[in-house]
């Protein structure tokens, strides 16, 4: 076919990266979930909440390597970027979920909360259809708080820097120039926005845009998309550098650190970790000798997984938390609630995603095979 990239693109380990991030964010959101609900979270995870954000830069900056790998190697080898074929291919991987999950959150788990008494699942806006509209366009909603489907946000900032890399990239060939002006761009638009919401006292209305500009982490996806280029265009030098096993080990340890004691970075706070997670998937993508091996079978079906994972968790832990609650009684906490309530969610959550991957996505993912310029298993 013309203009297509035979050699197929594997990169390892990345599937078992987004087990493991997914798994994190399923136990913060967890401990979340019971702190809303009067329950005190674990000790080791209660100061260890606030780093969720973070580990959802590590998605961004992941989508940012992989969409800019495909995008920027489909420019250099064929010399152009197909964006109907792309913009087909992301519809047909991200559409089909997040829209059957917003139809699920609006209209199917507001009525079963009212039946089973589940205050989580209600929608409770009175802008409800003019949000679930918004919803379908991937803008913000105006004031929906409906913990069940909170979790597309994430879904909605990436589809932003999907739409907008394409036409980036394919008009310049100064490809690091460009993303390091999205991030210059997204710090002096958050940072500068903030500062004038705090200093003139602005209403409500535009504190929440100031706080919607910050979910926009299109930054942690940019600096993705650098690293992505690095691989892409073959830097030995630079590679060579990363590659050492000594600096690996370094920033493995570093990260873990900066981790562990939360330590925060004014201003740059997700741009300055994700130069971490961007460093640590160069090297668990392109580098033979990684010091960290996430490449399983389990792993790695897991990881195929993990959209289903993310998205549906957030539904199905609010159902396993009032099924624990009523067993235990609501007052009772312990580690007998807490192991029903966590294998309860792991269990069913992991269920409903290989179910719905097989049953629902997979039609969809191979019609995206047919708009593929660049073979890739990712």
């Amino acid at each position: 076919m013309d203009g297509v990239v035979k050699d197929k693109v594997h990169f390892p380990n990345l599937d078992g990266l987004r087990l493991v991030g997914s798994l994190i964010l399923i136990i913060l959101h967890n401990e979340e979930l019971k702190v809303l609900h009067g329950k005190e979270p674990h000790l080791w995870v209660k100061s260890y909440l606030p780093i969720g954000g973070l580990d959802v830069s590590l998605f961004f900056v992941l989508s940012g390597f992989l969409i800019g790998y495909l995008l920027l190697k489909e420019k250099m080898d064929t010399g152009d970027i197909n964006i109907k074929k792309y913009l087909m291919r992301r519809a047909l991987r991200i559409w089909p979920l997040y829209y059957l999950v917003i139809i699920i959150g609006f209209f199917i788990l507001p009525y079963l909360g009212e039946k089973m008494n589940i205050d989580d699942l209600g929608v409770d806006s009175p802008y409800k259809n003019i949000d679930f509209f918004l919803c379908l366009l991937f803008i913000p909603p105006i004031g929906i708080t409906l913990r069940a489907i909170g979790a597309t946000w994430s879904v909605r900032v990436e589809e932003v820097f999907y739409f907008m890399e394409p036409f980036l990239l394919r008009r310049t060939k100064k490809y690091v120039q460009v993303f390091v002006l999205v991030i210059i761009s997204v710090l002096l638009i958050r940072n500068g926005y903030g500062f004038f919401c705090r200093v003139l006292h602005l209403s409500p209305w535009l504190r929440h845009f100031q706080k919607i500009i910050s979910f926009y982490r299109l930054s942690c996806m940019a600096i993705g998309g650098i690293g992505a280029y690095l691989v892409v265009a073959e830097k030995d030098k630079i590679l060579k550098t990363l590659f050492r096993k000594d600096l690996q080990w370094g920033v493995y340890i570093v990260t873990l650190l900066l981790l562990v004691f939360n330590i925060r970075v004014p201003f740059i706070y997700f741009e300055f970790y994700s130069l971490f997670f961007c460093f640590i998937i160069i090297n668990l993508a392109a580098n033979p000798n990684s010091v960290i091996k996430l490449d399983f079978k389990w792993t790695n079906y897991l990881g195929k997984i993990s959209y289903g994972l993310y998205l549906y968790s957030a539904i199905l832990r609010i159902f396993c938390l009032a099924f624990t609650e009523r067993l235990f009684g609501r007052g009772l906490g312990g580690w007998q609630m807490n192991l029903v309530f966590y294998l309860s969610t792991l269990m069913f959550t992991i269920i409903i995603s290989i179910l719905s991957y097989e049953f629902f996505e997979k039609p969809f993912l191979r019609m995206k095979d047919r708009f593929e310029v660049v073979k890739t298993k990712v």
